[in-house]
């Protein structure tokens, strides 16, 4: 239910009450035509009929924090609004995802006006343009991996972006990941606070190096030599030094130890000394929840309060969403590139309680349509580990390629969700559970494909953008 708030600003111009409505309207016909929830139409009409309506009408709220990077933002900013929620501030954001401009203008459009707290996550490449129209008190950045070639290109493209996005306002907290070594050197001489993560037992040489062989480049980005890992946690993301220039990582004002971990179901973390429960596992979940304390802690909230807010967390919109299919349990997971896919792996192949594993990658323009990637994932790690897998989306025959070369056959192959689910549960053995690895739109083809089988997608407010 939207409260519509009386605008009487006097920099609230008609023009801009037209606008409010016109999006009002936009995304009440949306739900009507049941052409899904209105995220994104409403900030687009609005902003036809009065440019600028974004800038203007956030400043009618309080303090904003920007969560942006090419992975982890929706379950970063989901964090520090839960977070904030749970210690009795009132929040509002972009909740189903949509981050770009028109996405960020409907979310301000539905949310309620005078709200002292705004969370929004943003594309790497539409932060610049946020960042001038918010006027962020703090910006969270997560970390820069390969992500869609066809519309970053390199990632030097979007570290140069992150990084220029904070010089117009240097009064603005950057949060960033200091295990990044290409992203902290760009940012670490801002006004900033650095976060990180470190596994049980790191900084031996056994440690140092993940059992996957895909890496990121992992040169050092002062001189560009070869760095030196004393401790590695996701590819290229971990404590690492320059021998021939002296560069290292610089150290962390929040890090989060990962005590133990149940696969991607939980894990116990120390944050600075503060143990952390989550309901939610996998190594870049640590990255998210340390990042989440450190941008809450900006607005007053203590460590134990963050602490005990991410106890009730709960994954969502197929970040790890736990679901049924055919009376299995299904845990839908988003992939949208290789460092994504190999945190997956990683954890599926040592769970035993996994039954069977989809890989869906669809090449809608959302997901990018160079798929080249997949070539660089691990597939071979899940083919020792003896777990069936069923390739799908609308490029299972490359999926199925891909699993042949890793020396094994898909066990199914259907461009399908609702097919690929079924032989899926045809293969998983009773008691255990399915893992569906999806890039983004391939992850909507599955929760509208499980839609009237789950209770929780019946009551889903997250539905595909319009």
């Amino acid at each position: 239910m939207i409260r519509h708030e009386p605008l009487r600003s006097a920099m609230w111009s008609a023009r801009d009450r037209f606008a409010y409505w016109s999006g009002v309207a936009a995304r009440s016909a949306v739900r009507l035509a049941h052409a899904g929830d209105g995220t994104s139409l409403p900030g687009r009409v609005a902003e036809l009929v009065s440019p600028g309506f974004t800038q203007r009408r956030v400043a009618r709220f309080g303090d904003v924090i920007l969560v942006s990077g090419t992975n982890g933002k929706t379950t970063t900013a989901s964090m520090i609004r839960h977070i904030l929620r749970s210690s009795g501030r009132s929040v509002v954001g972009n909740e189903a995802g949509a981050n770009l401009r028109q996405g960020i203008a409907s979310s301000l459009i539905v949310s309620a006006e005078g709200t002292p707290t705004v969370v929004l996550e943003v594309d790497e490449l539409t932060l610049p343009e946020i960042v001038r129209k918010t006027r962020p008190r703090a910006v969270v950045l997560t970390n820069v991996f390969r992500d869609q070639l066809d519309r970053h290109a390199e990632s030097e493209r979007v570290l140069d972006v992150l990084a220029a996005s904070c010089d117009p306002f240097p009064e603005a907290v950057v949060v960033f990941n200091t295990d990044d070594p290409a992203l902290s050197h760009v940012v670490s001489r801002k006004h900033g606070v650095g976060f990180a993560v470190e596994r049980e037992g790191d900084g031996s040489r056994a440690d140092a190096r993940l059992t996957s062989p895909i890496v990121e480049a992992e040169v050092c980005p002062r001189c560009g030599r070869s760095l030196e890992y004393g401790a590695r946690t996701i590819l290229h993301l971990g404590r690492a030094r320059c021998p021939a220039c002296g560069w290292k990582s610089p150290d962390p004002e929040r890090l989060a130890r990962i005590r133990s971990m149940d696969g991607l179901r939980s894990m116990m973390l120390d944050v600075s000394g503060t143990p952390v429960a989550l309901s939610v596992g996998g190594v870049h979940n640590a990255y998210n929840a340390v990042a989440a304390i450190a941008a809450t802690s900006l607005l007053g909230v203590s460590d134990e309060e963050a602490s005990l807010a991410l106890r009730s967390f709960r994954s969502r919109f197929g970040r790890a969403e736990a679901l049924l299919a055919d009376g299995y349990p299904i845990l839908l997971t988003l992939m949208k590139n290789p460092a994504a896919a190999s945190v997956l792996i990683e954890e599926i192949a040592a769970d035993p309680d996994v039954g069977a594993t989809i890989l869906s990658v669809n090449d809608a323009l959302a997901d990018g349509r160079d798929i080249s990637w997949i070539w660089d994932i691990d597939v071979e790690r899940l083919v020792r580990a003896g777990i069936p897998l069923i390739a799908s989306g609308s490029r299972a025959l490359d999926v199925s390629i891909r699993i042949k070369y890793a020396g094994s056959e898909a066990t199914a192959s259907h461009r399908g969700a609702r097919a690929a689910i079924g032989a899926a549960a045809d293969v998983c053995p009773p008691g255990r559970s399915i893992v569906q690895m999806a890039t983004y739109t391939a992850m909507l083809d599955s929760r509208r494909a499980l839609r009237g089988r789950s209770g929780r997608l019946r009551d889903s407010r997250y539905p595909a953008a319009v």
